[in-house]
């Protein structure tokens, strides 16, 4: 119960809510859903930059930890579009771009993979994102942008593609 309570209120950031478990010591690293996704998990996937701020910061809670698919909450930022909270992630969270998850996806694949062409193109204009990063099977971001149709992210990976 208090678990999805929990989980809960960080897809609301519903802070205050947090605050109070927080208090009573039951928010804490060991919180995860079924798929081992943290609080700060479903802060980032949901756009909540103020609770994953909380969970983070205050709650002292990792903001650089891995689901049972070794997806970080940087990962599920990307893959929903949530640009804020990824920004914060890779700049003061812990995660990294080059952080791979057990399918070897980065965020940049993940943001091409979804059609988040304006996270896309922050990664790339961070010089950090490898356009020539390849997952397990061998597929690149420009693969996932091109299989979506997706001619705005295209453009931008080809862009700066060696």
């Amino acid at each position: 119960m208090v678990v999805e309570r929990t989980l809960l209120a960080a897809r609301q950031g519903d802070v205050q809510t947090l605050k109070v478990q927080f208090a009573e010591k039951v928010l804490n690293s060991d919180v995860k859903d079924l798929l081992g996704a943290s609080p700060v998990h479903h802060a980032a996937r949901a756009g909540k930059l103020t609770c994953l701020r909380f969970l983070v910061e205050e709650a002292g809670l990792p903001g650089n930890s891995l689901a049972n698919n070794g997806a970080s909450p940087a990962h599920d930022a990307a893959a929903t579009g949530n640009l804020a909270c990824l920004q914060w992630l890779l700049t003061q969270g812990g995660c990294r771009t080059a952080d791979r998850d057990s399918s070897g996806a980065t965020v940049l694949h993940l943001a091409s993979r979804f059609s988040h062409h304006e996270i896309t193109d922050w990664l790339l204009k961070s010089g950090e994102a490898d356009t020539g990063a390849s997952t397990d099977t061998g597929a690149l971001p420009v693969h996932y942008a091109a299989a979506k149709g997706d001619l705005p992210s295209l453009r931008l990976l080809l862009g700066h593609s060696p």
